[in-house]
């Protein structure tokens, strides 16, 4: 079983956030955390975190910074609003997680497992996968089992 790394941005003061971390370290997921309240992005890794992604994904719709800079009315440019991030970090949405190549924006655990390749009980899948090959094996000998007994019941009844 390969060692799963991913970065973390999380609020501390998010109980949300917290949650969320806390399933995805008891998965065995090693994080590295960043604190974007205490530690805000940048506008160029803002830039380089959202890339090409639909900006729309990013925006936390539910903070007061939203309807202060009337986002809800209308968008700016797609640079505008990443520079309104880079100012007002409660604009973006989170936790986000990022591996190597995939990410995910929000508290959606099954996404997050999904991602992570975790269990949504937060086991690792190619340990539950290894767990149910391990019931199958059990249950295939049980059924020999069974199958030799019943023969050789059938058997005796014949004599």
């Amino acid at each position: 079983m390969s060692i799963k790394r991913a970065t973390f941005f999380t609020y501390k003061t998010d109980d949300k956030c917290n949650e969320i971390q806390k399933f995805v370290e008891d998965a065995g997921v090693i994080l590295d955390v960043r604190d974007i309240e205490k530690n805000p992005l940048t506008y160029e890794e803002l830039e380089q975190l959202i890339g090409y992604l639909n900006i729309n994904h990013f925006l936390n719709n539910f903070s007061d910074a939203y309807t202060k800079y009337k986002l809800d009315k209308s968008l700016p440019t797609r640079e505008e609003v990443i520079k309104l991030m880079a100012r007002d970090h409660n604009l973006l949405r989170r936790p986000i997680v990022k591996t190597a190549r995939l990410m995910t924006v929000g508290c959606n655990k099954r996404k997050i497992a999904e991602m992570l390749q975790i269990n949504y009980n937060g086991n690792n899948i190619e340990q539950e996968v290894e767990t149910q090959n391990i019931k199958k094996v059990t249950r295939s000998n049980n059924n020999g089992i069974r199958n030799k007994r019943n023969h050789s019941s059938s058997v005796s009844r014949r004599k």
